[in-house]
């Protein structure tokens, strides 16, 4: 690391400090979750193109430790549109027509993996987000 990024590392423990300071308050819960967005901010204000890989690794990491104590989940599964959902939906029936199971089972497992659960129905396929 540079000494720019080396300061910049340094710079983010106060906002450690004051995730502890919080937590020591009696769990106080609401200035620790302050404390990490203060830390997302500072972290978006001073790291650039020029930041090496290694100073957003520990800044991620640093920020990771702080959302694993209150059990904040970091990382979002991919959302997908209603509109890409239905002609999903319509491949793998056209899948299932050609008898195509293993391309209509792969489309389930997409699906499922975006958090998308089907039930085939008399009526047709019917899907909820899960």
């Amino acid at each position: 690391m540079t000494e720019e990024e080396t300061e910049i590392w340094k710079g983010s423990h106060l906002f450690v400090e004051k995730f502890e300071a919080a937590m020591d308050d009696d769990f106080n819960t609401a200035d620790a979750i302050a404390s990490i967005f203060e830390l997302v901010k500072y972290s978006n204000t001073k790291v650039n193109e020029e930041c090496s890989s290694e100073l957003l690794e520990q800044l991620f990491n640093r920020l990771e430790q702080l959302c694993d104590i209150l059990g904040i989940i970091l990382e979002k599964k991919e959302e997908i549109l209603e509109e890409d959902i239905e002609c999903l939906i319509a491949e793998r029936q056209a899948a299932r027509k050609d008898k195509n199971f293993a391309r209509a089972d792969e489309i389930r497992e997409i699906l499922l993996n975006k958090g998308i659960v089907l039930e085939d129905t008399r009526e047709g396929v019917k899907w909820k987000r899960a």
